[in-house]
């Protein structure tokens, strides 16, 4: 890293998931206009104070959370790539994102005839 290159800080919490084990967090980078992820930067159950080289190619970030290690994680994407220290605690779990990774469903409508 050199003395120019950004730099990203996330405060992870230290917060128990619906088994009452500590939650696993996972931080990955955002590399396109359309949400595109690339690699993970954070990995661990919480409770860290984590700095890391934000990439050129960076776009913004994804965290993600498991609140219930036999469903599919929740997410938040951040985009830019935030320039103050990112409160993981903080961050709108329960909102729609920009980058939705629900397929979209269609549901066949009867024909009016």
């Amino acid at each position: 890293m050199t003395s120019g290159s950004r730099q990203l800080t996330c405060h992870w919490p230290n917060s128990d998931n619906e088994h009452g084990a500590p939650m696993l967090w996972l931080g990955s980078w955002l590399v396109g206009a359309s949400g595109e992820e690339g690699d993970w930067f954070h990995s661990d159950r919480g409770s860290a104070i984590s700095r890391h080289a934000v990439p050129q190619a960076a776009t913004g970030l994804r965290v993600r959370r498991w609140p219930n290690e036999g469903l599919e994680s929740e997410y938040v994407d951040l985009t830019p790539v935030p320039r103050g220290p990112v409160l993981v605690d903080e961050l709108p779990f329960e909102r729609p994102q920009s980058f939705s990774m629900l397929e979209a469903h269609h549901v066949a409508q009867p024909d009016p005839a």
